[in-house]
């Protein structure tokens, strides 16, 4: 049986893994930074049969923050940007993983589905 919530999670990280440029995972012990991280999403049911899918997608960068990290996680978002996968926002942010602190910022990608 199909689960449409974990192959619309799937469907997302395969097409983020498509962007040239990117590195993209799904397990933050794996993170190796300049990537993107894929969090859980948030689910929001408009019927029984289709749902919306929110995606928290976390850029990471190396570096402390000067200009040079800057322009970085912009080239980034901006592949993302560009791939054209539902990117609704993104908002600057320092994320710790692993007992590491990151500039990042933090995207939106919202989807559809359906079974």
């Amino acid at each position: 049986m199909a689960n449409m919530f974990k192959d619309g999670y799937d469907q997302l990280v395969t097409k983020l893994q498509t962007i040239t440029g990117l590195r993209v995972f799904d397990d933050p012990r794996n993170l190796n930074p300049p990537c993107a991280l894929v969090e859980a999403p948030t689910i929001l049911m408009a019927t029984n049969v289709v749902a919306d899918m929110e995606f928290r997608v976390v850029v990471i960068a190396l570096g402390t923050g000067d200009n040079r990290t800057l322009d970085s996680l912009l080239d980034h978002i901006d592949l993302v940007r560009a791939a054209q996968i539902g990117l609704t926002d993104a908002r600057p942010t320092t994320v710790s993983y692993g007992g590491a602190d990151y500039p990042a910022y933090e995207l939106t990608i919202s989807t559809k589905v359906s079974p």
